[in-house]
């Protein structure tokens, strides 16, 4: 079995801090591994132990190679990097369409992982996106796998309903955090990875038009990232406690709490 592996370079959210105008000062983040990739690089690694080939697959700057390294520590055999001045400006549909010519590159893959969103954008459409560009099944929200020979199971979350699905191989399937617990990766580790197993291709190799990826040719355009403004209001009760229980209930009643 083939595995591919959607791994994201992305900036660490707990160091973003905003301008004053609003605008998402992302490079003076440390970058890192997407946190929701790390549990479809358990998985992979794990389904790795009983032979399969796992292949990483991203796109980003050039500094996105070292988070690669990071990745490959989780247990793969190698990384794929598209890059170039484009990464910048890319909407999900761009990342989709270079993942896809990745995919065919590198391919043909038997499953394809991807956690189900990206710590910097939330968006939550490239692996669709991508099952859609390869003609693939594809199935979101995994909490469990079953990987067999020619099908997949996929145990998933719906509002409080657990539901199974079972599609046939090739397949995309983004996965939860409930999928598993991903291992802490030391530093040692990832030093210990050789950046030959990184492998750096540019949209030409790829078989794609760059003029196609140029920021007035993508579909959607980021015009602006600001943090939610939220206005918390407090009352503050006194008396006698069996007074302040007494009105703390009826005002709880009154919002419908209880």
């Amino acid at each position: 079995m083939r595995i591919l592996v959607l791994a994201k370079h992305v900036p660490d959210t707990t160091e973003i801090r905003f301008s004053p105008t609003g605008e998402l000062m992302v490079r003076q983040a440390p970058t890192k591994v997407n946190d929701y990739d790390r549990h479809a690089l358990e998985e992979a690694s794990r389904l790795r132990e009983s032979g399969a080939e796992v292949v990483i697959a991203s796109v980003g700057p050039p500094e996105a190679a070292k988070t690669m390294k990071e990745a490959l520590a989780y247990g793969a055999d190698r990384a794929v990097l598209a890059g170039g001045a484009w990464v910048a400006d890319a909407d999900p549909e761009a990342m989709a369409e270079v993942l896809a010519a990745i995919a065919r590159r590198q391919g043909p893959f038997d499953l394809v992982l991807a956690g189900d969103v990206s710590e910097d954008g939330y968006n939550a459409l490239v692996p669709g996106l991508l099952a859609a560009k390869l003609g693939t099944p594809y199935v979101r929200g995994a909490t469990a796998l079953g990987v067999g020979a020619a099908s997949v199971k996929v145990t998933r979350l719906i509002g409080d309903v657990e539901e199974e699905v079972e599609v046939a191989l090739p397949a995309v399937i983004s996965v939860t955090r409930l999928l598993n617990s991903p291992r802490v990766i030391s530093t040692m580790a990832v030093m210990k990875v050789p950046m030959s197993k990184v492998e750096t291709v540019d949209l030409g190799e790829l078989g794609l038009d760059p003029a196609a990826f140029a920021p007035g040719a993508l579909s959607t355009r980021l015009s602006a990232v600001r943090p939610v403004q939220s206005k918390r209001g407090n009352e503050m009760l006194r008396g006698e406690p069996a007074e302040i229980a007494a009105e703390l209930a009826a005002k709880l009643r009154g919002m419908g709490v209880l």
